[in-house]
């Protein structure tokens, strides 16, 4: 009730505030591409939030403060919480934005969660010496981004660093000491290339993520185990790039492409050394993703219509090492999403000088293969080697689901944004409150918005 209440009051008070100058307000965010037919990003459109891909598009949002307000909102919290703020002149920008959770060290982030797949893309194991207790590793905290980017005539540069770490330590008097840490070191650089209406817009990614943990016991347990480690290094590399083809008055032409990589292997050894024949490793795992597609952008009265096709295809690999028959074999497994189409369709739509509706239609219709390989002497001591393979088609999620239960349905989105001087706050209208409506109207205490950005334009 009291949130309907809330929403009432501001559309009266910009209402009221409605006849004052035109607004230099910057709508964006996760709010406004996830309404946009984001998955829950928009490659199709411009946002402020490019600048997380790009740095080079910090010079076309200049003095701007922008957050990200979060989703899945409970009393004082909220996650996918974020902040950033970008200064300069029409040549040069810097800027700083802390919170935002990139990479494979973020559960959110991973399609391979709740699968056999779930360390896939998700580099962060719970390590259990034999013997001991399971070192629980922590997601990074407060990931930190420092981004800048200067413009030479149709040439505009940028560039970022990203960092984020956590660790924890455990002294047991008695029993044992435990350590764990993990770090996330990232560089990213951008250019865009053209003027306003036609350019190239070109980013690459590199990102280096690592994890350890280590203990020991004292006294040694009955199994002799005095100490134990485990490392890991995990690389990212990523390309994307799009470009804004005007070909007719108000129509432009977007063709995009995107690839990435991920891959990590364990590395585990004890005091003493485990005996021949049994595990001496961990899991290997990779992910891989490749998007090739096309969009068109019409401004129509009052607004855009965006509409995107494209193909994508998500790998994620996971080499299984296990003792068996007093060997130590490795099983290949692999699961692989291609879509086609992928569809993103979204419109943006002036209500009046301060308010504005989006509505927006996501789609991946993808067949998903799974293959294994399964090593000679992996089922007995004289089995042959076997490869089997099975193959679904469905409708797949997409990554971040943003909490919402229907992410891996179609997706249908509403958002609304209210604008009021320099000030913006966008929101994804929360799917139940479409059907139930508003407490004064349905009884039902919903929250109006799912997802909400805010900025501020200095």
């Amino acid at each position: 009730m009291k949130k309907t209440l809330a929403l009432f009051l501001i559309l009266a008070l910009c209402q009221t505030l409605s006849a004052q100058e035109k607004s230099l307000a910057v709508s964006g965010g996760v709010a406004r591409t996830a309404a946009l037919g984001g998955g829950p990003t928009n490659p199709y459109i411009t946002d402020y939030s490019d600048i997380y891909i790009n740095p080079a598009e910090a010079l076309r949002y200049i003095d701007l403060l922008y957050a990200d307000i979060g989703y899945q909102f409970a009393g004082y919290k909220a996650n996918g919480q974020g902040i950033g703020f970008t200064l300069g002149t029409s040549g040069i920008a810097i800027g700083i934005a802390v919170g935002h959770e990139e990479g494979p060290m973020y559960q959110k982030n991973s399609y391979g969660v709740g699968t056999n797949y779930a360390y896939s893309d998700y580099m962060m194991h719970n390590v259990t010496p034999p013997g001991g207790t399971a070192t629980v590793m922590g997601e990074p905290l407060a990931p930190v981004q420092v981004y800048a980017g200067f413009k030479l005539g149709y040439l505009t540069l940028g560039a970022a660093f990203y960092r984020a770490g956590w660790s924890e330590s455990i002294d047991q008097s008695g029993s044992g000491t435990a350590k764990a840490s993990n770090h996330q070191t990232g560089f990213k650089a951008g250019t865009i290339i053209g003027d306003e209406n036609t350019y190239l817009d070109a980013s690459l990614l590199m990102r280096f993520n690592g994890s350890s943990a280590e203990y020991s016991f004292s006294p040694a347990p009955a199994n002799g185990l005095s100490s134990g480690k485990y490392s890991v290094t995990g690389t990212e590399f990523g390309v994307n790039a799009r470009f804004f083809m005007p070909l007719i008055d108000k129509l432009t032409i977007v063709p995009i492409g995107r690839y990435y990589t991920f891959a990590y292997e364990p590395e585990y050894s004890q005091t003493p050394a485990a005996a021949a024949g049994t595990v001496t490793k961990p899991n290997a795992y990779s992910r891989n993703e490749l998007e090739i597609g096309v969009g068109a952008n019409t401004a129509v009265k009052g607004g855009m219509v965006t509409i995107g096709l494209s193909m994508q295809r998500i790998s994620l690999s996971n080499d299984v090492t296990a003792a068996k028959f007093g060997k130590t074999l490795t099983e290949k497994q692999k699961c692989v999403w291609f879509d086609l189409p992928k569809i993103n369709v979204g419109a943006e739509l002036a209500l009046n000088s301060w308010a504005t509706a989006r509505f927006g239609y996501f789609k991946r219709f993808s067949t998903v293969t799974e293959t294994i390989e399964e090593p000679a002497g992996w089922s007995s001591a004289t089995s042959p080697s076997v490869t089997t393979e099975s193959s679904q088609t469905l409708e797949a999620m997409y990554a971040p689901a943003l909490g919402m239960a229907n992410s891996t349905d179609q997706q249908l989105s509403l958002g609304l944004g209210l604008t009021y001087d320099r000030i913006a706050l966008d929101g994804y209208i929360a799917d139940q409150m479409i059907g139930d409506m508003p407490y004064i109207l349905s009884g039902k205490a919903n929250g109006v918005f799912c997802v909400l950005s805010m900025s501020y334009k200095f």
